[in-house]
This record gives C-alpha cells, structure tokens and sequence, in this order.
C-alpha cells in the first residue's frame, strides 16, 4: 500500500503529500533505511516490479534511483506488468479492448463514438459518455470481501472490524497522467526492462501499452520483431517484440494479475528476464495442472504411454458407436495412468510447495 494513508496503512497523510513525486520520495527514503538496516543485501542486483499503477510509480522511481543513485542499491532493470502509463494510450484502447472481446454490444459501441464525440474518450466526462461506457464495467467482489471482520483480523488491521474498506478513498490524490516522460532518462541508463500484459485484462489492456511504447507515445524502433514464446511445458505461452532497450510481451489467457492466473508462464518469464534464456533453459520446472493437461504432452517425445494413446485415436477414428465408446474408456484409463506417472514426476505448484531449481 503505498503511499501511508491508503487502505489499512498509516498514518494519513497531509493533502498535500498524496501525488507521485512524494510517493517517490518516500519509497527512495525506504530503500535508504532498508539497505542500512540489512547491509548483506547491498550491491546484490536489484529489480524494481509491480504491476497496474506501478507504470506510474516505477517509471518515478526508476528515474529518481537512475538521475541520484543511492550506493548500496545495483540498480539493474524493472518489470512493470499490465501498466497504467498514459491517460490518453491507456483510456482511449478501452473502446477497442471491449469491443473486439465481447464485453460490449454493437449498441454501445455505437452509443460510445456517438456521444464521447472525441476521439479522446479518456477525457471525455459528460453523462451521456459515461453512462455509455458502463456497461462495460464487472462486479466487484474485493471491498465485500475486505469490509468482513474476520478477514481484517487475520490481516492485523489495527482497528479490525471497525474500517469500512473502499476500492478507492476520497483522499484528494494528485494522479500524474503520464509517466512516458520519464522513460528516457530510464532507457539510456542500460537498465533492462521488460512491459508485460495478460491479453486477458480488461483494466489495463496491452492495446493501449502497445500504443505508447509505439505510435502514440515512446514511438521505440523494433529490435527484434513480433514472434511466438512458449512456456517450459512447450505451451504457446504469448507473444514478444523487443525495441530499443525494452521488450513487451504478452502472456495468453491471463488477466490482470499475471501470476495468479498463469503462475508457470510468469515464473519463466520472469526468471528468463533476470538469469537470461540460456539460464533458465537449463533450469528444472514443475508442471503447472493447469496448464499440461490442455495438451502439452502432445508435442513431447513418443513414449510407450503416448504410443498406446495414439492407438486409442486410431480406434476412434475408425468410425462406429461401438468404437467411440472403448476408445474414449481407452483414453481415460491411459490419460489416468500417465497423470498419476506425470505427478510422481513433476512437483504441481501449490502455495505449500516451492519449485527446486537445478544449478
């Protein structure tokens, strides 16, 4: 929670103290008093993530460490994902985001280029405008959730129980709203940076992050072009473009928290981006139940298990109701057996169990 003052953390600020550049100043005055306070993690590399409105503080804070370094601190690159960035990039992509998936009808999509009347609809506040652009809006579930008492307890809120949680306070927060700005103080330092985005995400979608890094803002030339990645389980796991010092990628089917929704893609983008592809290449990963189980084992090496499988689809190819239904109790007792090998084999990823990595 960042800065004092929201959600459970205190105190509460002055007025004047709530905008990005005290935000800065106080997270640079923490990683003073943290790398005094424990020394042994000095000149150790030192990445700076987060994700949705960490495209405003990092980009902030990159800036500060890079323009007055602090000793201590190897400042070595960051990872923002799923940025707020730029007001106008970011807003104006919402339109097309929820269109071209779904979440609004043609209807509204009409209603919304009818009544914004602009172009730039991220500034656009008349009624007729806004009412156009709810229906595009989810139920939230997370201020219910954090308003019960017996969830504010286990979290150690002082005052549990008595704090009426909301999504967003009435604190007057001064918002920046860009930070492309400070972004080429950053990328001629020789960090490594890495924009990535769940294609899933509605709120801050990789149509508007694409913008701004291009056309419509840092307007970067293409290093390495648009191509395919693939996960350790050999799923399709998104897509890459690297520009001048900064690569985007985007990781399929996640949403707005990556990790959360594609925990073994994340994990190995995240370790390629800090070890390097060669690194994490050599590195051994568990198999995400999630994910294999869609269809990876396919592409593996055939085996004695994939052999009698593929016997099962000849069978069921040959036609006839008979045929369908001892191919498909075929498939399942080989599905069964080779999961159960599958699991003996792989560590899942679970909260309780950390991945063992080979050195």
């Amino acid at each position: 929670e960042s800065p004092a003052g929201v959600g459970f953390s205190q105190p509460v600020l002055n007025d004047t103290d709530y905008n990005d550049n005290f935000t800065t100043d106080r997270a640079y005055e923490f990683l003073v008093e943290f790398y005094a306070k424990y020394p042994r993690y000095k000149n150790r590399e030192f990445y700076i993530t987060g994700e949705s409105y960490a495209g405003i503080y990092i980009p902030y804070l990159a800036s500060k460490l890079v323009q007055t370094p602090i000793a201590e601190v190897n400042f070595t690159g960051f990872a923002i994902g799923n940025p707020f960035t730029d007001q106008v990039a970011d807003g104006n992509s919402n339109m097309d985001y929820y269109y071209s998936h779904g979440l609004i009808s043609i209807e509204s999509h009409n209603a919304i280029k009818a009544n914004c009347a602009s172009p730039d609809f991220s500034r656009n506040h008349s009624t007729a405008c806004q009412t156009a652009l709810e229906d595009a809006k989810l139920n939230q579930f997370t201020e219910s959730y954090l308003r019960l008492e017996a969830v504010q307890t286990a979290i150690h809120v002082e005052n549990g129980g008595a704090i009426a949680w909301t999504d967003c306070a009435d604190i007057p927060y001064i918002s920046s709203p860009s930070s492309l700005q400070k972004y080429p103080v950053i990328l001629n330092a020789g960090l490594k940076g890495l924009i990535y985005s769940g294609d899933a995400d509605s709120v801050v979608n990789f149509i508007g992050t694409q913008r701004w890094i291009t056309s419509e803002g840092l307007k970067l030339p293409v290093q390495d072009k648009w191509k395919a990645w693939f996960g350790p389980d050999k799923q399709l796991a998104g897509y890459t473009e690297r520009y001048t010092n900064l690569t985007f990628t985007t990781i399929k089917g996640a949403g707005h928290m990556v990790p959360a929704t594609r925990p073994l893609h994340a994990l190995y983008l995240f370790e390629c981006f800090v070890y390097g592809q060669v690194a994490c290449d050599s590195f051994a990963y568990p198999k995400d139940a999630l994910e294999y189980l869609s269809g990876a084992d396919l592409t593996a090496p055939v085996t004695s298990s994939t052999s009698q499988a593929n016997l099962v689809y000849l069978w069921w190819a040959l036609g006839g109701v008979a045929v369908v239904v001892v191919g498909v109790l075929g498939w399942r007792y080989v599905a069964t057996q080779k999961t159960k090998k599958e699991n003996v084999k792989y560590t899942e990823l679970t909260s309780e169990v950390k991945p063992v990595y080979s050195t």
